[in-house]
């Protein structure tokens, strides 16, 4: 049996409800609240991730090849163009050069005598990174990763990395005005 509405037409069934409606209109709204500025600027994102990869594929090849973590290269990279303006540029003119050199490995590329000074500066800034894990020097140091530094892949067979510290002999001076309170009682 079929009712007609005064029209005389029946009415057709919409296959989703109004809940799965309502629920797809609010996932929506959150996705574009939570990444909408990424939706609208769509290339700058995918721009980003491009750089990103780039130089984890750089770090790759300039600490010997083995696989990076692609969090820290982001957080390297991220801190090294805080610590120096230019590094995002050199660190670009490297990767062209390191492309265009068509070396196997770093030992080959730095035995090139047209690599120049300013390229060199850039090699030690992301090399020291990786290894010791931090960037900057003294008062300016940022720890970007303490137990991930290369510098303990050697050994990490052998030794327990400590999950702690600034890196080797990180102690710092004490600081001043501190006042240390005497065991000895007045008389």
């Amino acid at each position: 049996m079929s009712h007609s509405n005064q029209d005389g037409f029946e009415p057709v069934p919409f296959p989703i409800s109004r809940r799965a409606l309502i629920g797809g209109a609010a996932v929506a709204g959150a996705a574009f609240a939570l990444g909408g500025a990424a939706l609208l600027g769509t290339t700058n994102a995918f721009a980003a991730a491009a750089a990103g990869a780039d130089f984890l594929r750089l770090s790759e090849f300039l600490t010997g090849g083995k696989p990076l973590e692609p969090g820290l290269a982001t957080r390297y990279q991220a801190a090294l163009a805080r610590h120096d303006a230019k590094f995002n540029d050199s660190s670009a003119a490297l990767q062209r050069y390191v492309a265009e050199a068509k070396e196997t490995s770093v030992d080959s590329l730095l035995a090139r005598p047209d690599l120049g000074e300013p390229l060199r500066k850039t090699i030690t800034q992301i090399v020291s990174a990786w290894y010791l894990g931090i960037v900057g020097n003294d008062a300016d140091a940022e720890l970007i990763s303490y137990a991930q530094a290369l510098m303990y892949r050697p050994t990490q067979d052998v030794l327990v990395i400590p999950s702690y510290g600034g890196g080797p002999d990180s102690w710092g001076q004490k600081p001043v005005g501190v006042v240390v309170p005497s065991t000895e009682k007045a008389a």
